[in-house]
C-alpha cells in the first residue's frame, strides 16, 4: 500500500470537518515566523503569540509562515481566529490533497505540492496550502525548506515585491514552487541521459528497474503538475478581488512554465518507452544470438550423429569395421564435414 493510499485509509467514514492530521510528522516542533512589510519596512521574526498578527490592522503586508501542521489545535486557532471554513481546516490537515484552489469571496485557498529528492534518491512530496485575504498571507508547511529563500532575500532587498500587496507575495511563492519543478524534471533528464548510455553500451538487468523507476517518477510528477496547471490557470483567468490586475500577468507566466514541464514530462515518457522497447529488443536479440550457436552446433553434429549411429548398428558384418583405418577415416570424414558446413555458415554469414 502506497503512503497516499494509507492517509486516505485514515479519513475513511470521519464525519466531514473532523480535525485529523493525515500525513507524516515531519518537524518535532512547530514553527511560526511573522513577516510585516511595506516599501520602507520589513520586519521578520518567529512568534509564540498569534494576536499580533491575527489583531493587526495597519496597512502593511502580513505573511505568517507556519512550518509543522501536526498541531490540529494551532491549525484550528489559527484560521477560526480569521474565520476560515471548517472544511479548509480539514484540508490544511490532510496532505494527501491534490492541488487545488477554491474561492471564498474574502479568502482564496490553495493547496500546491512541492517535490523534492530524499537522501535514498526517492521522490517526496510536501504538501503546502495558502491562504490569501486583502493584506494578509497565510503559508502551512510541513518542514522547513530553503524553497522561499529568494523570495525573503528579495523583500530585504527591498525590491518590487515590497511595493505591492500579499497577492504578489502569493506569486512569488508560487513561482519559486513551479520553478523547483524545473530543477526535478532537470535531474530526471539526465537520469534518463545516463540510463540511454548504459543501455546502449550493456543492456543489463538493472536498466529495466531503472527504467520503470523513472516512469514511475515521471508520472508521479505529472499527477502532481496536472491539477496544478488548473490551480494556476483559475488565478490567472479569473477575475478575483483579492488579485491585483499585474500580478495576473505574472502568474500567466508561472502558468506558461507548468504547461512547458508538462510537455517536457511527456516527451520523457515518450524517450523512457522507446528505452523500454530498445532493452526488451536487445533482450531478444542476445536470446536469438544464443539460439542461433546452438543451432548451428546442432546442425554440425546431426551427419555426425548419422555417421555414429550407421557404424554403432548391431550387424555382425560391416564392411568398414574390420578395417585398418577405418577409425581414422571416420575422424577424417567427420571433420571435413564439420569444416564444409562451417565454410557454408560464414558465406551465409550466419557466424
Amino acid at each position: 500500500m502506497t503512503k497516499e493510499s494509507k492517509n486516505i485509509a485514515k479519513i475513511v467514514n470521519t464525519p466531514l470537518g473532523s480535525l485529523i492530521h493525515v500525513g507524516e510528522k515531519k518537524v518535532e516542533n512547530i514553527k511560526i515566523t511573522y513577516t510585516k512589510y511595506n516599501n520602507l519596512e520589513l520586519e521578520r521574526k518567529e512568534i509564540n503569540d498569534l494576536g499580533k498578527f491575527i489583531n493587526d490592522t495597519d496597512d502593511k503586508v502580513k505573511w505568517l509562515d507556519i512550518i509543522g501542521i501536526h498541531d490540529t489545535n494551532l491549525v484550528n486557532k489559527i484560521c477560526q481566529s480569521l474565520k476560515v471554513h471548517p472544511l479548509v481546516i480539514e484540508d490544511i490537515l490532510n496532505t494527501s490533497q491534490n492541488p487545488k484552489m477554491e474561492d471564498y469571496d474574502d479568502y482564496i485557498f490553495l493547496v500546491t505540492k512541492l517535490m523534492y529528492f530524499n537522501e535514498e534518491e526517492e521522490l517526496e512530496t510536501e504538501q503546502i496550502s495558502f491562504i490569501l485575504f486583502k493584506d494578509k498571507l497565510i503559508s502551512f508547511q510541513e518542514l522547513e525548506t530553503e524553497l522561499f529563500d529568494g523570495i525573503l532575500c528579495r523583500l530585504k532587498e527591498g525590491t518590487n515585491i515590497r511595493k505591492n500587496g500579499a497577492d504578489d507575495l502569493l506569486y512569488g511563492l508560487l513561482d519559486a514552487i513551479v520553478d523547483n519543478y524545473f530543477l526535478i524534471v532537470e535531474d530526471i533528464g539526465e537520469k534518463i541521459d545516463t540510463v540511454e548510455d548504459e543501455l546502449l553500451l550493456n543492456p543489463k538487468k538493472e536498466i529495466l528497474q531503472k527504467i520503470y523507476t523513472l516512469k514511475r517518477d515521471l508520472i508521479y510528477i505529472r499527477n502532481s503538475l496536472w491539477p496544478m496547471r488548473n490551480v494556476i490557470s483559475s488565478l490567472s483567468k479569473n477575475d478575483y478581488d483579492l488579485i491585483d490586475g499585474k500580478t495576473i500577468y505574472y502568474l500567466r507566466d508561472v502558468y506558461d512554465h507548468v504547461i512547458q514541464m508538462i510537455d517536457i514530462i511527456e516527451t520523457y515518457r515518450d524517450i523512457c518507452s522507446g528505452m523500454l522497447d530498445t532493452y526488451l529488443s536487445s533482450i531478444g536479440n542476445k536470446t536469438n544470438e544464443v539460439m542461433k550457436v546452438l543451432t548451428i552446433f546442432s546442425t554440425i553434429f546431426i551427419p555426425l550423429t548419422f555417421l555414429a549411429g550407421v557404424y554403432g548398428m548391431n550387424f555382425r558384418y560391416l564392411p568398414e569395421l574390420n578395417w585398418k583405418y577405418g577409425y581414422f577415416s571416420f575422424w577424417i570424414i567427420s571433420i571435413i564435414i564439420i569444416i564444409l558446413m562451417l565454410r557454408f555458415f560464414r558465406k551465409k554469414d550466419w557466424l
